[in-house]
This record gives C-alpha cells, sequence and structure tokens, in this order.
C-alpha cells in the first residue's frame, strides 16, 4: 500500500549562483566567447525572421571605455522582446536553444562575467517594442551575501537583492538590439578584460570572424565549410571605431623570427564519417616547410577543434592523435565538428567523452602520423642541408690557408686530407633520397662549385716573405703558424692574425 507524502520544497542554495558566474569561466577573456556566441546566434535568427537580409547585415561592435572602465558588448540581431524580457533575466541553465542548432545552449553564458564586474547591466529591445529595458546585476552586492555564508540565503534571495530592471527611453537606441555592459571590471593579469591587444587576439582565434583577404586559402576553406550551416558562418566583429572587422590570423607563411620564415604551400582536406554514416567533422590542414614548433603568438599553431566556428579548448586539443607530443605544435588545421553528440562540456575547454567523439579522435590519427612523418622528414632534410654547408665552409676556410703559404708542408697535408674528407660529406648528403628536384639542383651546383675552386686554387700559393728568408728562419716561423693554427679554436680568426704578422714582417 503506498502512503502519499507532501512533496520537498526545492532549495536552491545561493553557491549556484558562484559556479555559474566564477567556477566555470576561469579565463576572463572567455566571456567574449559567451557574449559573441549569443550575438551570433540573435543575427542568425535575425536572417531567419528577416529582419536581416543575411549574416553579412550583421554587426558585433566592442567599445573599450578606458577611462571608465566599462566594456560594451552591442548587436543588431534580432534582440529580447519586452514581453520575454524580464523572464529571460531570471532563467538560469534553461536555455530554449537546446537541439535547436543554435551555437548556446545551457542557458549561463550571460553571466559569465559576474564574477569579474562590479555591475552587470543587458540592455534589449525587439521590432516593434516601444521600450529598451535594462536589467542591472549588482555584482558587489552578490559578493557580499555570498561572503555572509547564510546557509538559509537561497538563488530566489540573491536574485531579488541584486538584480534590478527598469525602463529606458528608447530615444538613440536601435530598433532591434541586445547590449552587454560590463561595469568596472577588475584588473586581471595586464588587464585583459579592457587590453584591447589580448581581446582582439583571443576572438580572431576563438570566435567566428572571417579569413583576411589575403589569406591565399581562405576562400576555399571558406567554400569548404559553407555547406555545413553555422561552420561556415562569419560574423563582423568591430572594436571601438575600427572600420575593419577582427580577421582570423592565418597569413600566407609562418614567420618564426626575423630572420625565419616558412610559406603554406598545400591545403589537405577531408570529411569524417559518423557512427551512423553522416558527417561528424570537417577537416582542414594545412602542410608547410614544417620548419619547427609554430610561436604560440602568431596565433594558428595546432590542430584546432570548432563548434558552429567557436573554438572549443586550445591548440593542443587533438594532441593525442600525434606519436609525440611537439608535432602538435608544428601542425596547422581546424577539425569543425558536426556531429551534435560530441558535446563540450561547460567551460568548452574539452569535449565530453563518449563514442561519437573516440569516433573523431580515432579518424585522425592517421592525421597525426602523416604530420610526424613529414616533420622527422623536414628535420632529417635541415640537418643533412646544415652537414652539406658546414662541409662547403670547412673547404673555403681550408683552402684560403693553404693559399697563404704560411703553415709548413706537413699541415698542408693535413688540411689537404680534411679537404677530400669534407668533399666526400658533400657528396653523400646527396646520396639520401630527400630532396625535391629544386634542392637537389641547387646542392649539386654548390658541390661543382667547390670542387672547382679545389682543382684551382690548390696547385697555387702566393708569394710572400718566405721567399727570401733563410730556410732555418723561414722553418721556424712555419712551426710557430702551424702552432696558432692549431691552438686557435677559431681558423678564421687565425688567419687573420697570421695574415697580419705577415704584413708586418713585410713591411720590416
Amino acid at each position: 500500500m503506498s502512503v502519499k507524502t507532501n512533496k520537498p520544497v526545492i532549495f536552491v542554495g545561493k553557491d549556484v549562483l558562484e559556479l555559474l558566474s566564477s567556477s566555470i569561466y576561469v579565463n576572463p577573456l572567455s566571456v567574449f566567447r559567451e557574449y559573441i556566441q549569443n550575438a551570433a546566434d540573435a543575427i542568425d535568427e535575425a536572417v531567419e525572421l528577416g529582419i536581416l537580409k543575411s549574416v553579412d547585415e550583421g554587426k558585433i561592435r566592442i567599445v573599450l571605455d578606458y577611462v571608465n572602465r566599462r566594456v560594451v558588448i552591442r548587436d543588431n540581431g534580432c534582440g529580447l522582446s519586452n514581453e520575454d524580457f524580464s523572464e529571460k533575466m531570471v532563467t538560469f541553465g534553461a536555455s530554449k536553444k537546446k537541439d535547436t542548432g543554435a551555437r548556446g545552449f545551457r542557458g549561463v553564458g550571460r553571466l559569465s562575467s559576474l564574477g569579474y564586474v562590479q555591475q552587470l547591466i543587458f540592455r534589449s529591445r525587439a521590432i516593434g517594442d516601444k521600450k529598451v529595458l535594462e536589467a542591472t546585476w549588482n555584482g558587489h552586492k552578490i559578493k557580499e551575501i555570498l561572503a555572509l555564508g547564510d546557509p538559509n540565503v537561497d538563488l530566489n534571495m540573491i536574485v531579488q537583492e541584486a538584480l534590478t530592471i527598469n525602463n529606458l527611453n528608447p530615444e538613440g537606441f536601435p530598433p532591434h538590439f541586445f547590449e552587454v555592459e560590463l561595469v568596472r571590471p577588475r584588473r586581471i593579469a595586464n588587464d585583459k578584460l579592457l587590453n584591447e591587444i589580448e581581446i582582439e587576439n583571443y576572438i580572431s582565434q576563438v570566435c567566428p570572424c572571417p579569413f583576411a583577404p589575403k589569406f591565399k586559402f581562405g576562400d576555399e576553406i571558406s567554400k569548404l565549410l559553407a555547406p555545413h550551416g553555422m561552420a561556415g558562418k562569419y560574423y563582423k566583429i568591430y572594436i571601438n571605431n575600427d572600420q575593419n572587422p577582427i580577421f582570423r590570423p592565418y597569413q600566407d607563411y609562418i614567420e618564426y623570427s626575423n630572420l625565419k620564415k616558412a610559406k603554406l604551400h598545400n591545403l589537405k582536406t577531408f570529411k569524417i564519417e559518423g557512427i551512423d554514416g553522416n558527417i561528424a567533422a570537417i577537416v582542414w590542414l594545412i602542410h608547410h616547410e614544417y620548419m619547427g614548433a609554430i610561436p604560440t603568438s602568431l596565433g594558428v599553431k595546432g590542430l584546432r577543434s570548432r563548434i558552429g566556428n567557436i573554438q572549443i579548448g586550445d591548440d593542443r586539443q587533438f594532441i593525442g592523435i600525434f606519436p609525440e607530443d611537439r608535432f602538435c605544435s608544428w601542425t596547422i588545421g581546424e577539425v569543425h565538428v558536426l556531429d551534435s553528440r560530441a558535446i563540450p562540456n561547460s567551460r568548452r575547454d574539452e569535449f565530453e567523452i563518449n563514442i561519437h567523439l573516440e569516433n573523431i579522435i580515432s579518424n585522425l590519427r592517421p592525421l597525426g602520423l602523416e604530420i610526424a612523418r613529414k616533420c622527422r622528414l623536414t628535420s632529417q632534410k635541415r640537418n643533412r642541408k646544415k652537414l652539406f654547408e658546414h662541409a662547403r665552409e670547412m673547404i673555403n676556410e681550408k683552402i684560403d690557408i693553404i693559399v697563404q703559404n704560411a703553415v709548413s708542408e706537413q699541415h698542408s697535408k693535413s688540411l689537404k686530407s680534411d679537404i677530400n674528407l669534407h668533399l666526400i660529406e658533400m657528396r653523400k648528403v646527396l646520396e639520401f633520397d630527400l630532396f625535391c628536384a629544386e634542392d637537389l639542383r641547387l646542392l649539386k651546383r654548390q658541390l661543382k662549385s667547390t670542387e672547382k675552386s679545389i682543382k684551382e686554387f690548390l696547385p697555387r700559393t702566393k708569394g710572400n716573405l718566405f721567399d727570401t728568408l733563410p730556410v732555418q728562419e723561414r722553418r721556424i716561423y712555419k712551426e710557430m703558424f702551424d702552432l696558432i693554427y692549431e691552438c686557435s679554436p677559431n681558423r678564421g680568426v687565425a688567419k687573420k692574425l697570421v695574415d697580419k704578422i705577415l704584413d708586418n714582417l713585410g713591411q720590416k
């Protein structure tokens, strides 16, 4: 026999708000990802409703007020209607976007900056609304209540204390928009939340920005992704009064240093099939000269993952597909995940582990092996080229010493023997099947030039003061010069010293 009991009263503790506003969003810059993600969804909806003709008409602008310490992020999407505004502002974790294809789906992103600011303000209206509504969260008040540690305080009580909703004069506001204002953000690590350079760098890598017009592979990648919904959509995001939107950081080359650059030369693309036969992911990768780890400052290294054209995690997201971790940082590419069952976690810094994610990873492993082979092959080529160039330099250096005619016959024979060994080293380098036709032609020309120098200059010695010195005195000088070359760590410096001595002796 069942016994009826009273239903328990649901009590949602205050700490839930702290988890939503602080614990999930440990990287301060991630708040820009959350607000831009919501703005992109609002622009998409505006296009669906016919408010905007296309995504190209959508605009997201970030205004940084350094004097008053304020950040405003505004979009011209569909906006929140006056009717829905208040309800949305007090809804937690109940997003209606789930299973709609929208980027945001947990309903907590709008509070991502609450732990970093004194006030968090939302303003909006939709087409046809006569009012602009404003919701203000008092971050300072929330911290005070949380600090008291009162176990009887629940989420509802905090909302009543910390949130106010007002009507604003609509004059000066657009007919449809949504904006977020961060008031007096905390000064965190180089003042990240007001640091234009750091903000732009983060957005260019993480958010759905277009490729720069000068990036030669941009159009091809865009065409590849265009048929796949949000993966192929790009949004114009501006900072302050800049008339040019933020572009992705990819260029036609990798600048390792001021003196060392590598060109991007081959785009590889492929699709990963899901467990049910649908497309699980679209992958693009650009091969280059694999000269080493790509500098982090360029913002392009690694095989990165994206959902809805927004980055998940960082440049090490798929590091596990490489036989050696280091090869991940030699790579340039992206995996656009289309399978909705591959789900990012709340922080969007990882995926939830399941068979759909494992399917994508298993299909990426051959790519990791291919990149590793290219990296190793390129490393071998560089080492062989270095060996070839070093041998060539040694030959030229020793030819100069022999032609100088200042060392003993025994020392000269030793140098000639070394030259033959270096020549063998150069020839051996060309025996390896490592080089492309162009590189091989260049190396062969350099070898031929070196062989010609050996034939032309070794039989010749230039006359000097030894021709007029007595045999015994000449022998003493040569023994002294032998010692200078043998004891000096740098033959080039030693040769200059010997030349100077010979000049002084000649003058005397």
